[in-house]
């Protein structure tokens, strides 16, 4: 197995892996309480927002996928689990990375138009409602930490679970993060929360939704730069360290002040 970017060609495939390995997610399922009614309206929405990942500015997709050496090998290469990093907070650095193009403008605002046309006259499986909810949550939280890179998504095909594959795309960007001696961040499902923190991240944040799942933000820093940004609490969690001082949020919702 080996990881490489992620392409326009990897999104069925990437398509058929979030459709059986969040099947069981409470937060999924919630948002989509009809996909198993209407699985192919789902599944067209996942597959223009994983074409839009493709050509947002600072997003940066990865693949795992199997090779001729390993005993899984069908002949074939075949994506077996997925990851998507977004660089937040410093757009030079996004620019130097990836420079836009026309052909990405054009992309990104065609695929938006698809997008909100499928959410509105096509979409039976989705409770928008509950989707606009989770996407407008504050996450005033991470904005000391910036700029930081942002795991977007994950997700690694069931059939080839409990083998390493999602520390590995979750290590791939923290390397990334070390070499720029930058922090990490993510929105933890409850199924993906003992692997974050096997990944060393905190809980720096939890916010709790009437009638759904609570938000959880998770946030990791690299070994040689520990403390900078986060202060240890103990029990998996963290207080967000601010450089003026001010209140700071902890997990669960209580406030405390800090200062360097």
């Amino acid at each position: 197995m080996f990881i490489r970017d992620f392409t326009r060609e990897d999104i069925p495939q990437a398509v058929d892996i979030i459709d059986k390995a969040f099947a069981d997610d409470e937060l999924y399922n919630f948002l989509w309480p009809r996909k198993d009614k209407y699985p192919d309206d789902l599944r067209r929405f996942f597959w223009v927002r994983l074409r839009m990942r493709l050509v947002e500015q600072g997003s940066h997709g990865f693949v795992m996928v199997t090779e001729e050496s390993d005993r899984t090998w069908t002949g074939n290469e075949e994506v077996i689990g997925y990851s998507f990093w977004v660089r937040d907070g410093d757009a030079n650095w996004a620019h130097k990375m990836r420079a836009d193009t026309l052909f990405h403008k054009i992309e990104r605002y065609l695929l938006s138009w698809d997008l909100w046309y499928h959410k509105k006259f096509v979409d039976r499986a989705g409770d928008y409602a509950r989707v606009q909810l989770y996407a407008g949550l504050e996450d005033d939280v991470s904005e000391p930490l910036f700029p930081l890179w942002h795991l977007g998504g994950l997700a690694v095909s069931p059939n080839h679970q409990r083998r390493g594959i999602g520390r590995e795309l979750v290590e791939h960007g923290q390397k990334l993060a070390t070499k720029e001696n930058v922090p990490c961040t993510l929105s933890s499902s409850i199924i993906g929360r003992d692997l974050y923190r096997k990944c060393g991240f905190k809980i720096i944040d939890v916010q709790h939704v009437v009638e759904g799942p609570d938000e959880v933000v998770m946030a990791w820093e690299p070994e040689h730069l520990k403390g900078k940004w986060l202060e240890d609490i103990g029990d998996g969690k963290a207080n967000v360290i601010r450089h003026k001082e001010g209140p700071v949020a902890t997990p669960g919702g209580a406030t405390g002040v800090a200062s360097s």
